[in-house]
């Protein structure tokens, strides 16, 4: 497996570096949760009533709205970009073991030949990246980055299709003498 840069390594970095609350965006929040609401003696009376001073002023009491929080959720965009990811690492790992049996059209440039030779951890390691790739997701979506998250997934699905058609496109290659 070959990146053309070490760009798609710092992703993660980026994508936790955007997910925490920046201070300004919490004291903001603390004010709208803590505003003052209407005292009770203005909600009791009625706007139109003779004693109310609050209709002579056109001042009405408006009911609180309710904070219904969303819970974050998956949706099918979201399923199916994990799952293009994870299609692309298999796709990935059966391109180099098909290398390694032409190995005078290949080599590993980005993984430690002993890794990539290494049937089991290699495939530990596939399964390691699409697992890591399918927990930052999620972390993301949970804490409300579902943009982020999407970008970012729209980034690795387009370095893993570039990595896994240039691996194939190797392969029919015949070698350079």
């Amino acid at each position: 497996m070959k990146f053309p840069s070490l760009a798609a390594l710092l992703l993660p970095v980026l994508a936790v570096t955007l997910a925490v609350k920046s201070p300004a965006q919490t004291a903001q929040t603390a004010m709208l949760v803590n505003a003052p609401t209407p005292s009770e003696a203005v909600a009791s009376a009625h706007p139109g009533e003779a004693g109310s001073s609050s209709s002579a002023l056109g001042v009405y009491p408006v009911a609180r709205p309710q904070f219904q929080e969303k819970t974050p959720g998956m949706g099918f965009l979201d399923w199916s970009m994990i799952g293009a990811a994870a299609a692309l690492r298999v796709l990935d790992y059966t391109s180099t073991e098909k290398a390694l049996a032409e190995p005078q059209s290949f080599h590993e440039a980005m993984l430690p030949q002993a890794l990539v030779e290494n049937k089991p951890a290699f495939a530990a390691f596939e399964a390691g990246t699409v697992g890591l790739n399918y927990a930052a997701y999620r972390f993301l979506v949970h804490h409300n980055k579902r943009s982020l998250a999407r970008a970012s997934q729209y980034v690795y699905v387009g370095v893993m299709t570039f990595q896994v058609s240039h691996n194939y496109q190797l392969l029919g290659n015949a070698p350079a003498n």
